[in-house]
């Protein structure tokens, strides 16, 4: 008799919730980051538009685009305006945890070369000039000390590009033992944004402020 009344308490016991022991809670899986793009290179300005492959349980996205920008937008479109290589990282978050996937040198942009000759037709705009440096002049006594670059001898109302004082020294240091001297009588290729100077003229010019945007591409 004791043990039937000893199976029906524990048939009892099992209907009662939690008095036959709670069940364990199911672990949520962290989620696995995982993204493309399309297209992943060309010309400047370049839209790029992102893919989120990402998989699990996902709450937040942040997107690192590599120049500098970023956003929270799950499949976000972005457009780069200079020239470079871009890594970007997709760092996700979500109840089971968090995962990063970067891809170094993802996106890769150019700028469409163009002659010298060119350059006016293109003021307002973004672009690598190319052509040879046939005069230079680093009028270090004028206001703002600037050093002038020109593609065309007289100079006057042609394009050429200006190293402003506050950025020579990097230029000196970059190309020793000046720019003017070092660049003369080559074939350089130059990138940035074409102005125009003076104002209403047409005429074409570059700002260079980092070493990075002249290259030596012949001699």
């Amino acid at each position: 008799m004791m043990h039937k009344y000893l199976y029906l308490a524990l048939a009892l016991l099992l209907l009662v919730p939690g008095c036959a022991g709670e069940s364990e809670p199911t672990a949520i899986p962290p989620p696995a980051a995982d993204f493309t793009a399309s297209p992943d290179e060309g010309l400047a300005p370049l839209t790029v538009t992102f893919t989120d492959l990402s998989t699990g349980d996902i709450t937040n996205w942040h997107w690192d685009f590599g120049d500098g920008q970023f956003s929270s937008e799950p499949e976000p479109g972005h457009t780069y305006t200079l020239d470079g290589d871009y890594t970007v990282s997709l760092a996700i978050m979500g109840p089971g945890g968090s995962d990063v996937e970067t891809k170094v040198g993802y996106i890769k942009v150019s700028h469409e070369v163009i002659s010298w000759e060119e350059a006016g037709s293109y003021i307002g705009r973004s672009k690598v000039v190319e052509g040879v440096i046939v005069g230079t002049y680093y009028h270090k006594e004028g206001k703002g000390k600037p050093t002038f670059l020109d593609f065309h001898e007289p100079y006057e109302g042609y394009f050429k590009c200006v190293i402003w004082g506050s950025d020579r020294g990097k230029f000196v240091k970059r190309f020793p033992p000046s720019p003017e001297s070092y660049f003369l009588n080559k074939q350089v290729q130059v990138s940035g944004l074409i102005e125009e100077y003076p104002e209403g003229s047409g005429v074409p010019e570059i700002i260079l402020t980092d070493p990075s945007q002249i290259e030596v591409v012949g001699e």
